[in-house]
């Protein structure tokens, strides 16, 4: 009887040894994560400039000089053209004398009106004579006012004879000649600003969807700076357009250059790339989580399922990756690897 319970002792300890030994050799299965299959999109837009305004004529007159031609930039006087000052000029002068007069005027009448005050307190002169003199006082003064103001006029129209742009910014048409007769509201050239190039992109739902996701590493290739070795340029969205076009059914997106582009101007072309999920809906998986045998491959989902499945190649952004579809297989799902199924 000794015999047989140590037998069975011995029988399930061996049992358990060997339970022990199947345990350790059982491991958990490798597990992967299916991604989106990326395709990647290239759209070309043409630079232009931060902002652009006409220059107009704002009063009547012969175009007397040119101060900047297309291409030039604004230097820091603001002049773009002058229009013939002569008659502003000579009207500002005949003020001038009247002023003057105006003035020796006033103060006659103020030393008088004082003087008559005084003989009227004396009962030497009567009280009419001295209403007289302060009302020609006021009459004066009144005037001397109003040929102020119409001096401040002249010089309002003097300043306005010089056709302004901005500083800085760079002509872009100019429509006189030198002796030209303009008309006040009549555009005489056109003027932009190029410290900063924009460009300008109709893009569908998911593709603005991508370029949100770019924004804080967001870069467009200039195509047109020569032989550049990196022609790689950083951008950021400038402005969304918060309408709908009924038409093209896209968002209107302008970005903005935020590194230096020589020359800056408008119309050179720009490469926007956007990766974006494939139309199939395919995922990726690294090769170990595809089996294949006799033309028939299929993946095996973390519960164990067996999936068939159709490789599409390698992916294009991720080599190291084979693009798959599979029923009901989408991205975020688990799949177990070939060596540990």
């Amino acid at each position: 009887m000794r015999f047989l319970r140590l037998t069975a002792s011995a029988a399930c300890l061996l049992i358990a040894a060997l339970e022990g030994v199947a345990a350790a050799d059982i491991s958990e299965p490798t597990l992967v994560t299916a991604v989106p299959a990326m395709r990647e999109i290239a759209l070309v837009g043409f630079t232009r400039a931060l902002a652009e305004a006409p220059l107009v004529a704002e009063s009547d007159g012969r175009v007397q000089a040119l101060f900047a031609d297309v291409g030039d930039r604004i230097d820091d006087s603001g002049r773009f053209a002058q229009l013939d000052t002569t008659f502003l000029l000579l009207d500002l002068e005949e003020v001038g004398v009247q002023e003057e007069r105006l003035r020796s005027q006033v103060d006659y009448d103020q030393r008088e009106v004082t003087r008559f005050r005084e003989l009227v307190r004396q009962n030497s002169a009567s009280a009419s004579q001295l209403e007289t003199l302060e009302q020609s006082l006021r009459d004066n003064s009144h005037a001397s006012r109003a040929l102020d103001v119409k001096r401040r006029m002249l010089q309002e129209r003097l300043a306005r004879a010089t056709i302004s742009a901005p500083v800085g910014w760079s002509v872009t048409a100019r429509n006189v000649e030198l002796g030209q007769w303009v008309r006040g509201g009549e555009t005489v050239g056109r003027a932009a600003d190029f410290s900063t190039l924009l460009v300008p992109f109709a893009l569908t739902p998911e593709q603005f969807v991508a370029l949100e996701q770019t924004r804080s590493d967001l870069a467009l290739e200039v195509m047109d700076l020569g032989n550049t070795t990196d022609p790689a340029i950083r951008a950021r969205i400038h402005r969304v357009n918060p309408g709908f076009d009924p038409e093209t059914r896209k968002i209107a997106v302008e970005l903005a250059l935020t590194d230096t582009v020589e020359p800056a101007r408008g119309g050179l072309r720009v490469r926007l790339r956007l990766r974006l999920p494939e139309a199939t809906g395919a995922v990726s998986l690294p090769p170990s989580a595809i089996d294949s045998s006799y033309e028939e491959s299929w993946v095996i989902r973390e519960s164990g399922e067996r999936v068939s499945a159709l490789p599409l190649g390698p992916d294009a952004l991720n080599p190291e990756l084979i693009r798959v579809t599979a029923p009901g297989l989408k991205p975020g799902d688990r799949i177990r690897t070939v060596g540990s199924r």
